[in-house]
Parts: C-alpha cells; sequence; structure tokens
C-alpha cells in the first residue's frame, strides 16, 4: 500500500515538475521582460501603470527597429551609429561582439551544429559529447600540420555555455544520432537517451 502510494507520488511529481518548471520560466520571462521598459512607464504614469506595458511597448519597440532597418533610410542611419560606436574603445569591444554572436545565430543555413561527435576531452581516456560547426582556423590547421575542426563542447545541464576545441578531424568518433538528440540527451545530463 504505502509502496504504491509512494510511486503514485513520484509519478505524480515527475509528470508536473516541467510543468510547474516552464511555467514558471515563462512567468519569471514575462516579468524580465516587462521591467525593461516598465520601469519608465513606471514613472510617467504612476498609479495607472499595468504590468504588461512596459512588455508592449518593448515589442512595438523591436519592431519598430526591424521595420526601420529593412528600409534604405534605416540602414543608413544604423551604419552610422555603428561608425560612432567603433570610435568609442570599450563600447566598440562589447558591441563588435555582441554584433557578431546575433549574426552567427542569424545564420541563414540552419545547420550551425552539423553533427553529434565524441571528443576525447578533457583528458585521455575520457569523451566528451559535442557538435561539430565547421573547419578550424587555417593558420592553426598550417600550425601543427593537420587538418582541425571545430567541435563545441556545450556544458551541462546549460548547453549556451561550453568550449570551442580544435580536434585534428581523424580524432572525431561520429555519433549516429540527430543534433536534436544531441541536445536532449545534453539537457538531460544524460538520463534522455535517443533511440
Amino acid at each position: 500500500m504505502w509502496k504504491r502510494l509512494r510511486n503514485l507520488l513520484i509519478t505524480g511529481f515527475l509528470v508536473l515538475l516541467p510543468v510547474i518548471v516552464t511555467i514558471e520560466l515563462l512567468i519569471w520571462g514575462f516579468f524580465q521582460l516587462d521591467s525593461i521598459l516598465g520601469v519608465v512607464f513606471k514613472k510617467i504614469f504612476q498609479q495607472s501603470y499595468r504590468t504588461g506595458i512596459g512588455l508592449a511597448a518593448l515589442l512595438f519597440l523591436v519592431l519598430a527597429t526591424g521595420l526601420l532597418a529593412r528600409n534604405y533610410l534605416g540602414k543608413r542611419l544604423i551604419e552610422f551609429a555603428e561608425r560612432f560606436v567603433k570610435k568609442i574603445p570599450i563600447l566598440n569591444s562589447i558591441y563588435g561582439t555582441t554584433k557578431q554572436i546575433t549574426e552567427g545565430f542569424s545564420r541563414t543555413d540552419k545547420n550551425v551544429f552539423r553533427q553529434v561527435v565524441l571528443v576525447e576531452y578533457p583528458r585521455k581516456g575520457l569523451y566528451s559529447p559535442g557538435f561539430l560547426t565547421g573547419d578550424a582556423l587555417t593558420a592553426a590547421s598550417e600550425k601543427l600540420g593537420t587538418r582541425l575542426v571545430n567541435v563545441f563542447v556545450p556544458t551541462v545541464p546549460n548547453p549556451t555555455t561550453g568550449f570551442l576545441i580544435f580536434v585534428p578531424e581523424e580524432q572525431l568518433i561520429y555519433l549516429d544520432i540527430s543534433v536534436e538528440d544531441g541536445f536532449k540527451l545534453l539537457l538531460s545530463a544524460g538520463v534522455i537517451k535517443p533511440n
């Protein structure tokens, strides 16, 4: 009786946990986005301010910026602003890096992560799953006299951070799983295994 009750509690917990975490993350994200411009609107409207106005204003600002960036005048305005930013030392580094990252994620070819691979990392005898992203720097390949490839080894359970390593192509072990299944494996810390 107690064992069955315990199993039902565990099953219920395992079913509800992802739902609760998802809802909590959505609520947290909503309030984070709302607070970006919400602070300004709270000062302007004070008592008449309602939660969500900041988020709506942020969405409008993003849409208006997108519209502006797609026409001739907007493109010229952005180029002017970028030239100005490039003249300011610290701001130049931050803006340049951020722009390169966003351009990398907005590439038209959707296969940034080409294949799931195993690499002997962080030391001999240990293997880490990673994602093949392309050829490494030509200068690095020439220095070592072998063809190197880029492998992104994400950290678990947050795959948005990780390590970029250059690996000799012949040392890669190609896994016969999709990139999506590779991410599931990493996000679950190995609990969810691909078919």
